[in-house]
């Protein structure tokens, strides 16, 4: 069966973004459900037959199994399993279901020692709401990115994620934008020895940018592999930036 709360809950945010007026009590009516339905089903709370999933699926012009989600985690399993990938490029509409910071910290915390599957402990690690902890697990095991283990502890099982680079992408735009603001955050709220925030503005060579993306690159491998040696106790976000603040006439 396909994870259909998925492609709900991403054909609604679709559909938001052309008409932001249109509400779940629309959606249900063009998808022919009630709307008490429909938000049961959306947040897993309800399962639906094989003909209703397979009907709604219609509506939406998918097949049942056939599906861009049900062929991802096929393709996650193969990877992972039978190709042994490096890593995982994960596809804009999969992406932007993830793209905010506190998935990928969530992923890191299950590298810790104590990690615990459990919303309450993961808010107060990450400083988020219990509601917002509960959604993004929840929703990392139905992409089985993650196993919740029988102590509840978990852990990632797909392979590591990467997005695809130096393309335009609006779910990457979306992760930025999450992170930025986060930084804004803790700029005000971690003390000055537990953080490094530094800047600078030079006058540079537009044709030399590839090499500088290189550099940037190498680095962040660098800095990445230092934190990492030893005992990790806890979760750290690196942002580098290199941007225009010129406008050339090209």
């Amino acid at each position: 069966m396909t994870d259909i709360s998925l492609i709900l809950e991403k054909e609604l945010e679709s559909r938001k973004k052309i008409n932001s007026a249109y509400s779940l009590r629309s959606f249900a009516k063009f998808l022919e459900v009630s709307p008490a339905t429909l938000s049961q089903v959306m947040s897993s709370k309800r399962t639906l037959g094989r003909k209703s999933e397979e009907k709604i699926l219609s509506k939406l012009g998918i097949k049942s199994e056939g599906s861009r989600y049900s062929d991802y985690v096929r393709s996650t399993k193969t990877k992972a399993e039978e190709q042994r990938t490096p890593s995982l490029k994960l596809e804009e509409d999969v992406f932007q279901l993830i793209s905010n910071w506190q998935y990928f910290a969530i992923l890191s915390l299950s590298e810790l020692k104590d990690s615990k599957a459990d919303p309450r402990w993961i808010a107060r690690k990450l400083n988020i709401k219990v509601e917002e902890a509960n959604k993004a697990i929840k929703r990392l095991e139905r992409l089985q990115i993650i196993e919740i283990l029988p102590d509840n502890s978990f852990k990632q099982i797909a392979p590591p994620l990467t997005t695809h680079e130096d393309i335009p992408s609006e779910a990457i735009r979306n992760f930025h934008r999450s992170v930025l603001g986060l930084a804004q955050i803790r700029l005000e709220e971690v003390p000055v020895e537990e953080r490094e925030f530094r800047s600078v503005t030079i006058a540079g060579n537009s044709k030399r940018i590839k090499k500088a993306k290189k550099l940037i690159k190498e680095l962040k491998e660098l800095i990445t592999d230092c934190m990492e040696t030893g005992k990790t106790d806890e979760v750290y976000q690196l942002n580098i930036q290199l941007f225009p603040l010129s406008k050339g006439e090209k």
